[in-house]
């Protein structure tokens, strides 16, 4: 039986799922709801030069703000999710059609090239990120199937331990507000 009955009525939620699927909009909205900041576990992970942390420093710095009460997690590294996602009270599995996702990671990327946005760890989309082998676009589509898989096993994983499992399948996360 999970801990709670619902999304709105649950304390520390982890948000998962492919680029470009709604994590981030989703965790936004309810941390602003919460009065809460969300931990993006992109913010966390990557420092300079899109060099990850080491992971023993990354579980440290992800162990530090699962220290609150309530908080709003998003992201999908396996170290992570694997070590601290069963804390959650919520799993939300944000997975739209890829033909809604795709889209959506094209325009924020090519957005954030065109304006020279500063992401984490102080990088910048640059043409050859945008399009070259590394290019979040194109691990979008060869990392679909394996992080449905992988989701899929946490889901199966959780399902006896009294965290709400969530699996959003719709285009619109903030479907899931209502």
């Amino acid at each position: 039986m999970p801990r709670v009955n619902s999304l709105a009525d649950a304390d520390r939620v982890w948000i998962v799922g492919g680029p470009g699927c709604g994590k981030s909009t989703l965790a936004r909205v309810l941390a602003e709801r919460g009065g809460l900041e969300p931990v993006t576990l992109d913010a966390l992970y990557w420092g300079p030069e899109w060099k990850p942390q080491p992971t023993a420093e990354f579980l440290a710095l992800v162990e530090n703000e699962l220290g609150a009460d309530r908080w709003i997690v998003d992201g999908q590294f396996p170290d992570a999710v694997t070590a601290f996602a069963h804390r959650a009270d919520c799993v939300v599995w944000v997975d739209p059609p890829m033909h809604v996702s795709w889209p959506r990671l094209f325009r924020r990327t090519l957005r954030r090239w065109i304006r020279r946005e500063r992401l984490w760890g102080g990088v910048r989309e640059t043409l050859w990120s945008v399009i070259g082998p590394r290019s979040i676009l194109w691990y979008a589509l060869k990392q679909r199937g394996p992080q449905q898989q992988a989701n899929q096993r946490l889901f199966d994983q959780l399902k006896e331990t009294g965290v709400l499992l969530v699996h959003a399948q719709d285009s619109d996360v903030r479907s899931l507000l209502k």
